[in-house]
């Protein structure tokens, strides 16, 4: 989820036992029905889904980065998986500008006497894509900031307090002469990896050099902020910005024979944020290796359920970059999305306490949709509300180009973006019981008139 926080993870979870493969657990569970008229209940298998998660957030795929080899064999995957069910499908790729740790990453003061004092990355500090700053060394003396418009010593590296932080103010301390900038992390730690620079959506970010920017922890920026007058900061951050090309996975299927044009399309994005240069990745289990395996167990299960019924799962690329895989497709979809209903499933299966969220940007069609979904989950025993206007998250785009869009989340802060968003953190219980009711809301909408 783009530029999103989670919330705590803390219950003890089911292991899953080996499993036939998701699309025959699936279609082993759903009874047939026509087309029109009720649909036979269909049964989400939470094993399966969290197996497929699992395979996702695992060694092979590397932390899905766009246009990394990782996130391309997440895409083969998926479409594998599709076309299993009965779905054509086809890859739409897109250009994107990703941010990649791809230098060294350092933070060390150097005291008056010359003595120095290290900061563990990860742990300590981190970088920051917002702005699009261009990473690489910077070393100056510090310089804490009191007013973000006092002057300053021209190659100052500047400490800044999270409650003084601005990317606004970026602009003005490199225009002035800093070298570089300290930010105190509020509300986030450094294990968190974002990757959104700041720039809208279907635009590629301009990157910057000459001015380092990174992030420090609440603990790291007091010990800062108490060094000796006179001491001098060395700082290094890994960011780059690469060209890189995006991938899309859109599944069709033309039930009545007359060529695909969904009612219901289920969405979710399999990207995540990538890896480190040491080769240690974040697995993304939650967010959203989650929603893109419940998009390709839903898909299956109304496939078999409505087999006259014509179908559409689209699992996006680049949404931790910058809604770029919704964007792109809403620019140029493969079937008019006006009207269309658009489910869009990003983190799912976390801790049964927490409420399953429902987003829309606010808007009456989305509204509506939102009201709906929520109807429908706490019919099923969920707590669930909805939100709007909420515009970080894939609805966005299809909502803008006049589609029924909303999205469903259960919105878990704990390991955000970080190396411990693990499989382990998993209910295979709540994928279950929320797949169904995913399920049953959607037999009923494609089975309506």
């Amino acid at each position: 989820m783009i530029q999103a926080m989670k919330r705590n993870i803390g219950r003890g979870r089911r292991a899953s036992p080996a499993l036939p493969t998701l699309v025959a657990s699936i279609a082993a569970a759903c009874a047939c029905a026509p087309s029109h008229g009720p649909a036979a209940a269909a049964d989400i298998d939470g094993a399966a889904v969290l197996a497929l998660a699992t395979e996702l957030a695992g060694p092979a795929h590397a932390g899905r980065a766009l246009g990394s080899p990782g996130g391309a064999l997440a895409a083969e995957l998926l479409a594998g998986r599709l076309r299993e069910a009965g779905f054509e499908v086809a890859f739409r790729d897109f250009p994107e500008r990703v941010p990649v740790n791809a230098g060294n990453a350092a933070l060390e003061t150097v005291a008056p006497d010359g003595s120095t004092e290290g900061f563990a990355w990860r742990e300590d500090f981190r970088e920051i894509a917002r702005g699009g700053y261009e990473g690489g060394p910077a070393e100056g003396p510090l310089f804490l900031v009191s007013d973000p418009g006092a002057p300053f010593p021209r190659g100052s590296i500047l400490l800044v307090p999270g409650r003084l932080s601005d990317p606004e103010d970026d602009a003005s301390y490199a225009a002035r002469g800093a070298a570089g900038l300290v930010v105190e992390l509020v509300g986030t730690d450094p294990a968190r990896r974002p990757l959104w620079a700041g720039q809208a959506p279907g635009t590629l970010v301009v990157p910057k050099q000459g001015f380092v920017k990174i992030g420090v922890s609440g603990g790291a920026f007091a010990r800062l902020a108490a060094s000796a007058p006179g001491t001098r900061l060395r700082i290094e951050s890994p960011l780059r910005f690469v060209d890189a090309m995006g991938r899309n996975v859109v599944a069709t299927r033309d039930g009545d024979g007359g060529g695909a044009a969904p009612r219901l399309v289920v969405c979710a994005h399999y990207d995540h944020v990538g890896a480190d240069r040491d080769g240690s990745y974040f697995p993304g289990a939650l967010d959203n290796a989650t929603g893109a395996a419940m998009a390709v167990a839903l898909g299956a299960a109304l496939a078999a359920a409505l087999p006259g019924a014509d179908l559409a799962v689209l699992l996006l690329d680049g949404e931790e970059v910058n809604l770029s895989g919704s964007t792109a497709f809403a620019r140029a979809p493969d079937f008019p999305l006006a009207g269309v209903t658009v489910l869009n499933l990003d983190m799912l299966g976390s801790r049964a306490d927490l409420p399953v969220s429902v987003y829309s940007l606010g808007d009456p069609a989305g509204s509506r949709l939102a009201r709906a979904l929520v109807a429908a989950l706490e019919a099923a025993g969920f707590r669930s509300a909805h939100e709007a206007p909420v515009r970080n998250l894939d609805h966005t785009p299809f909502s803008m180009a006049g589609a029924s869009a909303a999205s469903i989340t259960e919105y878990d802060t704990a390991d955000y973006h970080t190396k411990r968003d693990l499989p382990a953190g998993l209910s295979e219980d709540e994928l279950d019981r929320l797949g169904d009711a995913l399920a049953s809301w959607a037999l009923a909408e494609l089975a309506g008139p």
